[in-house]
């Protein structure tokens, strides 16, 4: 007996502790963005992303825990992005920063980012 409500104990606190995010990008790579975290479900993070980026946008990143950020190039013409996820929001944005300068990026600056909280 115990033993069963140690682990129905342990499911309900897991699955309390669960957040999920998003990100949505354009089909122009990056000019409408949308960014969800903290959803109970990923597809509730999606939607939301979804929502916020407006029409022709897709799903370019999940994540589950932790952080992710969005760097866009702000040089005018640009459609070079990055983005990247990490347990910390320094290093995610730090992340997505180096992706976006890698792709050739020469003004990259980070537009969005978010943590979920568990």
């Amino acid at each position: 007996m115990k033993k069963i409500t140690l682990s129905m104990l342990l499911l309900f606190v897991c699955g309390e502790l669960s957040a999920s995010g998003a990100l949505a990008i354009d089909s122009n790579q990056g000019d409408q963005y949308g960014f969800a975290y903290n959803h109970a479900t990923l597809s509730e993070a999606e939607s939301r992303a979804l929502s916020e980026c407006g029409s022709n946008c897709s799903i370019v990143q999940t994540f589950e825990a932790g952080c992710a950020a969005y760097a866009a190039d702000q040089t005018p013409g640009s459609t070079i992005y990055g983005w990247a996820t990490s347990d910390s929001s320094g290093d995610a944005q730090s992340s997505a920063l180096q992706y976006c300068s890698s792709e050739g990026g020469s003004q990259c600056i980070v537009r969005a980012w978010g943590c979920n909280s568990n």
